[in-house]
């Protein structure tokens, strides 16, 4: 069984390196290639990445002068990429040496068609932040799309397999086939944002099982180049947000209304963590994402070429 591992990387030199040393690292019997798609970097750094992991991993690099957006730049790395199972790894996550042999296992069964598994974020979130998030609403017990279309992850995840309705994209795998079926990643989604929730989704409503597994848990230490401060990112996530919520529920009776609430619920818990955080910016900025969103529904339904799953 074939598996690429593509790893999308704007401008992070010093988090790849951590990144490829846990791919190079890995215990399995089933051979891998490594997918670079490098965006921004300085010349000769595809090089130095070849001359450093050349011997230990089977390398593929690709490189962009600019950021080409989430959803784009993981298409590209698909353009290349020529495994029959295509992992997705965020540049500043850290594997378990078992993390590849535990993902390919579960392709075993013929209906699975994505597999991920759990982010922790060890510096980010302690325990007293987990409950407060899952006490808020912001989390849950399982990757879950909740009546408004919105998202929720694990706070916490069993040792073991969980069936999912979405993956998070710093550590997802899908079946080669099934992403082709769906058509791929959803480009009018933007540049960063919901196009892995997306794609999962739309793969198990397909009618391929998605997986979660215990075993895959990564560490996920956000870098802060190319991330904006919190209130920013509130906004764009907000605003990009509601395409895929319209794919999700747009069919349903009422469903302006349930995203409108939803939405509301969710700028309420907000306004704790910006209370805690002294910026009331961020709760304001939900709001103020989701009225953008909505405002703007029609050009981005346009953009995407989408059509509702129903």
């Amino acid at each position: 069984m074939d598996l690429s591992v593509i790893v999308v990387s704007h401008r992070r030199g010093d988090e790849l390196v951590f990144c490829l040393d846990d791919l190079a690292a890995q215990v399995t019997e089933d051979p891998f290639e490594v997918v670079l798609v490098l965006q921004e970097y300085p010349a000769g750094a595809a090089a130095s990445l070849r001359d450093r992991f050349g011997r230990r991993l089977e390398l593929r690099i690709v490189e962009y002068p600019r950021g080409l957006g989430m959803p784009r730049a993981r298409n590209e790395g698909l353009r290349v990429a020529r495994g029959e199972i295509v992992a997705f790894l965020d540049d500043d996550v850290r594997l378990p040496s078992h993390w590849a042999a535990a993902m390919l296992a579960l392709y075993r069964n013929s209906k699975v068609g994505a597999v991920g598994g759990y982010v922790d974020h060890p510096v980010q979130y302690t325990p007293v932040r987990k409950t407060m998030y899952r006490m808020l609403g912001l989390t849950s017990d399982r990757f879950t799309i909740d009546w408004g279309g919105f998202n929720r992850g694990p706070s916490n995840h069993l040792p073991g397999e969980q069936p999912a309705q979405w993956l998070t994209g710093c550590n997802m795998s899908f079946r080669r086939s099934a992403l082709d079926q769906i058509g791929r990643f959803d480009e009018g989604l933007g540049t960063f944002w919901h196009e892995d929730v997306d794609a999962t989704h739309r793969v198990a409503r397909a009618g391929w099982s998605v997986v979660s597994s215990g075993r895959m848990a990564v560490q996920h230490y956000p870098s802060t180049i190319n991330r904006p401060p919190l209130h920013t990112q509130m906004r764009e996530r907000e605003r990009l947000r509601v395409l895929f919520v319209w794919k999700v529920i747009g069919d349903k009776p009422m469903w302006r209304a349930r995203y409108a609430a939803r939405l509301l619920l969710q700028a309420a818990a907000m306004a704790v963590v910006g209370a805690a955080k002294l910026d009331l910016r961020i709760p304001l900025n939900v709001i103020r994402g989701g009225w953008e969103g909505y405002r703007g529904l029609a050009a981005a339904r346009a953009a995407s070429g989408a059509e509702k799953i129903g």
